[in-house]
């Protein structure tokens, strides 16, 4: 999910790639210093050693105070999948028994179910377990065979002497839906004591963006860039302080975001031509066994993580707002 905040530290890190195409370890465009903020510039910026007017150029990004036009979210709001995360445990089935399995050397995830399936009446009938990046193959089939009844782990394998049982392993969905529709307005400021540097930063920004008609946000999906207008500021030139303004509108949606993992245990009755009813599947397992909400809370920090790494990689902001190299 995003926010204006957000949405104007992606403008931010946009600027910096235009900016520093070699990213911020090489030289900018001009050749000179330039700091990039999500915010505005501090007293140090205009009085430390390292400022504007030792050829050190700013380009700060902040939100302008203007009524925006009303945007219209979705009708009804509709669920949709955005993305799935595919599960990197799995299983494998033979002699009534099931084996966990992890694949490769990537972090563990997924949600592991095991279900009798000659179905005779007695007992906890099905298992699930949502994996974590701290399971192995054995904790995940001690934890399936402890929800079991008369159920046995030896080693990655979980058991039922007796019974025959059968497993499956799935991933996790993203599904979101609009709640809001929103355009906001963002300053992006050429600060510099050289009214040469302001007119090359504010070429090179003004052409790059005029190409853009969208920009990645950090959750993963895009805002619609829109040109305003642009502005001089030389009121401070008395103190060698040359300023150029552009205005961006930018449109981007508020999400509401639930994750589910895939479906892996289910239950159903169909009815003949004569009235017969049958029943097929199996019950789903009860949430009380395994903190699943948990596991997929993690889920979904990760994958913002990932989102906004592969968007803006190496980017970062520190304590004021300058955006620096990540850590």
């Amino acid at each position: 999910m995003t926010d204006a905040s957000r949405v104007g530290l992606a403008l931010a890190y946009n600027c910096v790639q235009i900016l520093y195409p070699q990213g911020l370890s090489g030289s900018s465009v001009t050749g000179r210093q330039v700091v990039l903020r999500r915010g505005w510039l501090l007293p140090s910026d205009l009085f430390a050693a390292q400022n504007i007017r030792n050829n050190i150029d700013f380009v700060t990004v902040t939100m302008a105070p203007r009524k925006m036009p009303e945007w219209a979210e979705p009708l009804g709001r509709p669920w949709r999948v955005q993305q799935k995360v595919e599960p990197t445990v799995g299983v494998v089935v033979a002699d009534g028994a099931v084996e966990i399995v992890f694949s490769g050397t990537s972090t563990s995830a997924g949600v592991v179910a095991v279900w009798l399936d000659d179905m005779p009446c007695g007992g906890a009938p099905s298992a699930a377990y949502a994996v974590t990046a701290q399971d192995t193959p054995a904790t995940v089939a001690a934890a399936l065979a402890a929800a079991l009844t008369d159920g046995v782990a030896s080693g990655a394998t979980v058991s039922v002497p007796g019974r025959v049982l059968n497993g499956h392993a799935g991933g996790y969905g993203q599904s979101v839906r609009v709640t809001r529709r929103q355009a906001q307005l963002y300053r992006v400021s050429i600060w510099t004591a050289d009214a040469t540097a302001r007119e090359t930063l504010a070429s090179v920004l003004d052409t790059a963006l005029a190409e853009q008609s969208w920009i990645s946000t950090l959750d993963g999906r895009a805002a619609q860039l829109r040109f305003q207008s642009v502005e001089d500021v030389d009121t401070m030139q008395n103190e060698a302080l040359y300023r150029r303004d552009y205005f961006y509108e930018l449109v981007f949606d508020t999400l509401q975001v639930q994750w589910a993992s895939e479906m892996l245990c289910g239950i159903g009755n169909l009815s003949g031509d004569d009235g017969a009813a049958m029943s097929f599947g199996e019950l789903a397992p009860g949430g009380a066994n395994q903190t699943v909400t948990a596991a997929l809370d993690a889920m979904q920090a990760v994958v913002a993580a990932q989102a906004a790494a592969t968007a803006y990689p190496g980017l970062g902001v520190d304590q004021f707002g300058t955006v620096v190299a990540a850590a």
